[in-house]
């Protein structure tokens, strides 16, 4: 959940400044009906929709301290065979962001977010994977330059997911490019990578996986406070992972 600035550049590895922050809502809407196997081969499989809504609290404490509170709503209902739905809360995140070093167009911040379920017990199918608690351990690099005469970020993270229960620890690799076309608007593409470490324990996590996303869009600031993004977000190769297509929607708020 990215959208920055490039000068300033606000959000991703940039800290927001003292008494200052951002308040975003997104929301994401996902359908998959077919599943990458083991040797990366793609196959029909249970189809499932899943809908995510994030609020996502920046404040900045101080200039290089920014404290971060995201809590979610989440829904998932699977298809035959075996239906099963949940609706309700899904991860409560509190962590904290820290620049460790920043010059005229760069930044290097570190973060760390624990991930809280709110599942509880459930006992559904749907709810499996947001029932363990989660530490994600995050390191940020960002770039604010020129490409075409027009203002653009760079912004790479990477980040360790430990996870406790039966689903393996992660590694994450997220990039985004962001490319001021004109004064409001704002092309954004962005890629995601996740590879499990090995694999978990239970039935649903026998096995070790790997996923990679791509995801494109737009962004429009309405005044220099609110901005608005639309973006397609899908499933480009994976293996033991289901391949998701979906919408990304996010409006941000600068206080």
């Amino acid at each position: 959940m990215l959208l920055a600035l490039p000068v300033p550049a606000l959000g991703g590895a940039w800290t927001q400044e003292k008494g200052h922050g951002q308040v975003i809502l997104q929301s994401s809407a996902a359908y998959s009906a077919t599943e990458f196997g083991p040797s990366y081969d793609l196959y029909a499989s249970r189809p499932y929709d899943k809908v995510e809504v994030t609020l996502v609290f920046e404040y900045g404490a101080t200039d290089w301290l920014t404290l971060i509170a995201a809590p979610q709503f989440l829904y998932v209902s699977f298809g035959d065979p075996s239906p099963s739905s949940y609706t309700g809360p899904g991860y409560q995140d509190v962590g904290a962001r820290m620049r460790l070093w920043r010059d005229e167009s760069s930044v290097v911040s570190a973060q760390v977010v624990g991930r809280f379920p709110g599942t509880g017990n459930s006992q559904s199918a749907a709810a499996v994977g947001y029932e363990d608690p989660e530490l994600d351990l995050r390191l940020l690099y960002g770039l604010s330059f020129t490409m075409f005469g027009k203002a653009a970020f760079l912004d790479v993270q990477l980040a360790q997911r430990m996870r406790f229960g039966p689903p393996p620890d992660e590694l994450h690799l997220d990039v985004t490019l962001g490319w001021r076309v004109v004064e409001r608007w704002q092309l954004l593409a962005q890629s995601f990578s996740v590879i499990s470490e090995g694999a978990g324990t239970g039935p649903y996590f026998g096995d070790s996986y790997e996923y990679y996303k791509l995801q494109m869009g737009a962004a429009y600031d309405l005044s220099a406070a609110v901005t608005l993004q639309l973006s397609v977000v899908g499933t480009v190769f994976a293996r033991n992972a289901p391949q998701e297509n979906g919408v990304v929607l996010a409006a941000y708020y600068r206080f």
